[in-house]
């Protein structure tokens, strides 16, 4: 006599189920909701389908890592690159922000970092999609968070940093001794200026100083300038992402958390703080900012030249290459840093350097104000919660 066929399990039963067990056996609650995204699949239920996954993140999550990465490959596949909605999408995005929260309560870090990343993504696809439609503001957050997915795993990959860093060190290094090695071959002044032209290991030193801010002196001519000085951002840029990361590691942001209402405009110094930092919710508007201010000043120092060089008078800022703008604008970022002052010749050239290095401070202050201003929130938020 033949057996009885097994009748496969209803999803609905599944999902009930996994609702019952979820405080007592998270681990058995995560596979019956990922069992129930399988069938609900198969029968072509789509949206029930994400809604089981999504169920499913906090579970196992708490249980089981391969679990977890299976609902998270579910919902990445049916949200990244897919026809689906803005309304969806952001909808998505809490739901993670509220499960890693939760995750990061439970003392599940690297659960909670797992759920952060695919809310990223998702941050992600919501900017590209505004990015497609035009605007300056959309392109410029769309390379942001580019960037910080290469550099950081957007916050959740920070050895990615190290190894960036210890990357950037060894690359430019190289491309100092190669740079000079040509120029030797060629009989002309070296880009670096090193003390000895063969000594391959002071060229990584240099580089070191170079990706902390501190190489503009060895820049020797245009192509020394242009190195050093990209260096220098790249240097920049991953050290604040450290920072980044560090702040978002000690201090994770509370998913209640709701923004401050703006203070009322307070005279000059208000306004242009509101115009600059967007009442410090906009950061990003600093690095902006500073971009300008190099632009501007590399002019400034390139025009001041030039009418020295016509009316025959002593050159304001010290350059010998008076018409190589890469030299300038590195100067102008050396000057930005507080390291410019001995480029200056003449009065102009003391006046120019002295307020750009005044600039600078400022955009660092107001860097580490809008920093602060953020952990303060944070700390009161979760004082609050607790």
């Amino acid at each position: 006599m033949d057996e009885p066929k097994s009748r496969p399990e209803d999803p609905t039963r599944l999902l009930e189920r996994a609702a019952e067990l979820e405080g007592e056996n998270p681990l058995s609650a995560a596979a019956s909701y990922l069992h129930a995204v399988e069938l609900l699949t198969e029968s072509g239920e789509g949206d029930e389908a994400d809604r089981a996954a999504q169920d499913a993140l906090y579970p196992s999550g708490l249980s089981d890592p391969a679990l977890l990465e299976q609902a998270l490959a579910s919902l990445r596949r049916d949200y990244i690159g897919e026809d689906r909605s803005d309304a969806e999408l952001r909808n998505l995005h809490r739901k993670l922000q509220n499960v890693a929260d939760r995750l990061q309560k439970s003392s599940v870090r690297g659960s909670a970092g797992r759920v952060r990343y695919l809310g990223w993504e998702i941050e992600h696809e919501l900017t590209r999609r505004r990015a497609r439609s035009g605007g300056f503001i959309p392109s410029l957050r769309t390379f942001t968070l580019w960037l910080w997915r290469v550099l950081a795993g957007y916050g959740e990959k920070p050895l990615r940093l190290v190894t960036g860093a210890l990357v950037t060190v060894y690359l430019f290094g190289v491309l100092f001794i190669a740079v000079n090695l040509i120029a030797v071959r060629l009989n002309i002044l070296p880009a670096i200026t090193n003390t000895n032209v063969y000594d391959l290991l002071g060229y990584f030193g240099v580089s070191l100083a170079a990706f902390i801010g501190n190489g503009f002196a060895y820049a020797g001519d245009s192509v020394g300038w242009l190195l050093v000085s990209l260096e220098a951002v790249i240097g920049w840029l991953i050290m604040i992402s450290f920072i980044t990361v560090v702040i978002r590691r000690l201090l994770p942001r509370v998913g209640s958390e709701e923004k401050t209402k703006p203070s009322p405009r307070r005279g000059v110094i208000y306004g242009l703080w509101d115009f600059i930092t967007g009442r410090g919710e906009r950061p990003w508007r600093l690095g902006l900012a500073a971009l300008v201010i190099v632009v501007v000043f590399a002019a400034l120092f390139i025009a001041v030249n030039y009418v020295s060089l016509v009316s025959g008078s002593a050159p304001q800022i010290i350059y010998y290459e008076i018409f190589s703008v890469f030299g300038y604008l590195g100067i102008s970022l050396a000057a930005l840093f507080g390291d410019g002052f001995r480029y200056a010749a003449g009065t102009f050239g003391w006046i120019l350097i002295s307020f750009e290095a005044v600039l600078g401070w400022l955009i660092t202050l107001s860097l580490v104000a809008v920093v602060a201003r953020n952990l303060i929130r944070r700390v009161s938020s979760r004082r609050m919660d607790d």
